[in-house]
């Protein structure tokens, strides 16, 4: 495609992706439903009683906005030149900010947010061990009975989120956009990464890795749209793997620290990076040995200053017992379903089809772990792949809680290999995952979802297999854990 069509054509689809943002927004702004205290309104509600309009209306703006998205990774694929950084990122910011007023459409996570923030910043209580329930928050939630789940270092960031509604009159509306912000920021901040990072590693593909990531409309719904702290997670891995393309190795391993710190899945790809940095880093054995001794001391001193405000003996801790535990809507979940209507072993007993299904599914994972992070060791771009393929598998095989905006996960990482078979990879998972949340709502609707087993696979089946699909395809077509392409391989070589 030559430069004007690109011109002209990339930022159509910019304008007809803000144009659907902004009629949505329109549709469900947030300063619409607090007119009234005590209750969380899910987007059934909002869009009214008609189940069957609100599935039209959800499933044409998936459509729309996907469709214009494709269009764009269709356009910047196919140009002879990459579009220039400020137009990719201009509209990405653009697509961001049309969706901060929008109220979270498809999951309430933010409410537990701010009311967690305010057990800590606003009544001085330690939200990892305090149920959120404890103090008065004017929204209704779920879980109301447990603390927070995730790590410090989420409580010390949402600190200005709870702090700034105190000079408004203590207006929850406000707390709420802030979080909308720090949505909005966390993918521009993310897809500024992408680009340095893509930029080192395959230069000339920053712009389609970049708006793979950036303009998706699963990323910007989900984090954005909804306000989820995923990518809070994610922005230090990316960090971490700058630094490793630098050669600072210390930095990396405090980088992956700060990640584990704000949610503790990243946790994974410690080992991975351990063994890159020993097959990548100078000096002996003694050396290297050192260097990650020193590595290891920095990262330990971290997590003992973002526990220290926190820290109450093993109490501390007690949420990641209770997380182990959990179960909704995944794969171990089914397994647990199954088990059910064997009897043997004593899989009639829920209780222990349950604990047999969550330790069957993650020694699933644990058997092929080993071999992806040994696979990392190669080169940088095998790191990036495996460390993909960790947090993928984890989520499709051993993750007994899942909820669909997870997959941003793996999704920030496959971005970074825009030309590999990770960009199928990452096209199915983010449309797949636009749709377990409608099978969830209104399953109850469709007879043919009536039966529990069948309720419970849909949304799996549906978020799970087509990505799934694409990456055993990837797998057999290159014959390697890296997911290289022909053409990603002979661009290599010749860099």
């Amino acid at each position: 495609m030559n430069a004007t069509r690109t011109r002209i054509a990339l930022p159509a689809a910019g304008l007809l992706l803000l144009g659907a943002y902004l009629v949505a927004t329109a549709r469900i702004p947030m300063w619409r439903y607090f007119g009234a205290r005590g209750i969380t309104v899910d987007f059934v509600y909002m869009l009214g009683p008609d189940w069957e309009r609100a599935t039209v209306e959800y499933v044409a703006l998936v459509a729309l906005t996907f469709g214009a998205y494709l269009g764009a990774v269709a356009i910047v694929w196919r140009a002879w030149q990459q579009p220039p950084w400020w137009l990719v990122m201009g509209f990405a910011a653009l697509f961001a900010l049309a969706l901060v007023p929008m109220y979270p459409p498809t999951a309430v996570d933010m409410f537990h947010y701010h009311a967690m923030a305010r057990i800590a910043w606003v009544f001085g209580a330690n939200p990892l061990i305090t149920p959120q329930g404890d103090f008065p928050y004017p929204i209704g939630m779920s879980w109301s009975e447990l603390p927070s789940p995730y790590g410090p270092l989420w409580s010390l960031l949402t600190g200005p989120a709870a702090v700034i509604p105190r000079l408004f009159a203590d207006d929850v509306t406000i707390g709420l956009y802030a979080f909308k912000a720090m949505g909005a920021l966390s993918v521009l901040a993310t897809a500024g990464m992408i680009w340095r990072i893509v930029g080192r590693m395959a230069p000339g593909q920053q712009a389609l890795a970049t708006l793979l990531f950036a303009w998706n409309p699963f990323v910007l719904l989900r984090i954005v749209g909804n306000g989820h702290n995923e990518l809070w997670m994610m922005l230090p891995v990316l960090i971490a793997l700058e630094c490793v393309q630098r050669r600072w190795w210390v930095l990396a391993i405090e980088a992956l620290t700060l990640s584990v710190l704000v949610k503790f899945a990243t946790a994974l790809l410690g080992p991975p990076l351990l063994l890159y940095i020993w097959m990548h880093a100078d000096g002996d054995a003694r050396t290297r040995l050192r260097l990650i001794a020193r590595a290891g001391a920095v990262a330990a001193i971290t997590a003992a200053l973002a526990y220290a405000p926190f820290f109450e003996g093993r109490a501390t801790f007690a949420m990641l017992s209770v997380q182990s535990t959990l179960m909704i809507t995944s794969t171990p979940l089914l397994l647990e379903l199954f088990l059910q209507q064997i009897a043997y072993l004593g899989w009639n007993d829920p209780a222990r089809a349950a604990d047999d299904a969550r330790w069957i599914t993650r020694l699933a994972f644990l058997l092929v772990y080993p071999t992806l992070v040994w696979h990392a060791r190669r080169d940088f771009r095998h790191l990036v792949t495996l460390s993909f393929t960790i947090l993928f598998l984890y989520l499709l095989v051993a993750s007994s809680w899942y909820r669909p905006w997870y997959m941003v996960w793996p999704v920030t990482l496959a971005a970074l290999r825009p030309r590999s078979w990770l960009t199928p990879v990452l096209l199915a998972a983010t449309l797949g995952g636009a749709f377990p949340d409608l099978i969830e709502q209104f399953r109850g609707h469709w007879p043919w979802l009536a039966e529990y087993t069948r309720a419970i696979a849909a949304p799996v089946v549906v978020a799970f297999v087509p990505p799934l699909l694409f990456w055993l395809y990837g797998l057999a077509r290159t014959g390697e854990w890296g997911l290289e392409s022909s053409a990603e391989r002979e661009s290599a070589a010749h860099r």
